[in-house]
């Protein structure tokens, strides 16, 4: 009996062997199976579908956060880039204003500075460039701007050179006016306006509203032709023998960048 029952079995499976490879009649039998199987092999394979489509959508999330740290980093580092290209734009523009200023400046005669510090007080004016005695740039020499006089270098050291404002109330310019040739000379005023009044103009002289004052080079600190300021204030106060002439300078000296160093005589 006990070896009955694994004769049997054995002798059913050749059976069903031979009859599923010389005939067709178990092939509705298989479909049947497998079709009733199906749900099972789903369920088993569940798991490890989930596993890689968790694992697919980590990889994809991952890459667009990648990808998303790097087109920002792009941006920011081309937002930076058209930072410096505006800002050498606008240099470029204002180094052009002085080259192609309205008066004429010597030729192999001047040095382009910039300015690196600007103290404006009602008592003290001055600023501080770029150059210094290892550029040739020493006191005295004047500075200018595209429009007009800045002032007149005091202190040089190697690297760096002080500039005097032509609006300091201790800095004195002779000038004469372009219209009639009248001369006189400015002094900075003790105030945060940054204007500049003309001294020693006689009580009959004729200045009005407008007038343009340049350099005259009388006592020869200033060569003579440069553009110093306009007048908008003309006065004659009683028992004075001079006019009172307030001057306003072409030069703004709050948006100064760079200036030009008349570095030789003329």
């Amino acid at each position: 009996m006990r070896l009955l029952k694994p004769l049997v079995s054995a002798l059913i499976a050749i059976i069903l062997i031979v009859l599923d490879a010389r005939f067709s009649y178990l092939d509705n039998l298989k479909r049947n199976s497998t079709a009733l199987l199906s749900p099972v092999y789903f369920l088993v394979d569940l798991p490890s579908e989930m596993m890689n489509w968790v694992s697919d959508k980590g990889s994809n999330i991952e890459q667009l956060i990648s990808e998303n740290e790097q087109l920002t980093n792009e941006l920011f580092e081309l937002k930076a880039k058209l930072q410096i290209f505006n800002n050498l734009v606008l240099e470029n523009q204002k180094i052009s204003r002085l080259i192609d200023a309205s008066y004429s400046l010597p030729e192999n005669a001047v040095k382009l500075a910039r300015i690196k510090s600007i103290s404006q007080s009602r008592l003290k004016k001055q600023l501080v460039i770029n150059k210094g005695s290892n550029d040739n740039i020493l006191a005295s020499q004047i500075v200018v701007g595209a429009n007009g006089v800045v002032g007149q270098i005091i202190q040089s050291t190697p690297f760096y050179a002080t500039v005097q404002l032509a609006t300091d109330p201790t800095q004195h310019i002779p000038v004469k006016n372009v219209r009639n040739g009248g001369r006189g000379i400015t002094k900075g005023m003790a105030s945060s306006k940054g204007d500049m009044k003309i001294e020693f103009m006689p009580f009959d002289a004729d200045v009005k509203l407008g007038d343009t004052f340049v350099t005259s080079s009388i006592g020869g600190s200033y060569p003579a032709g440069y553009p110093v300021g306009e007048v908008i204030e003309v006065s004659a106060p009683q028992d004075e023998a001079f006019l009172l002439i307030k001057l306003k300078p072409f030069e703004n000296m709050n948006e100064l960048e760079f200036v030009l160093v008349v570095s030789e005589p003329l």
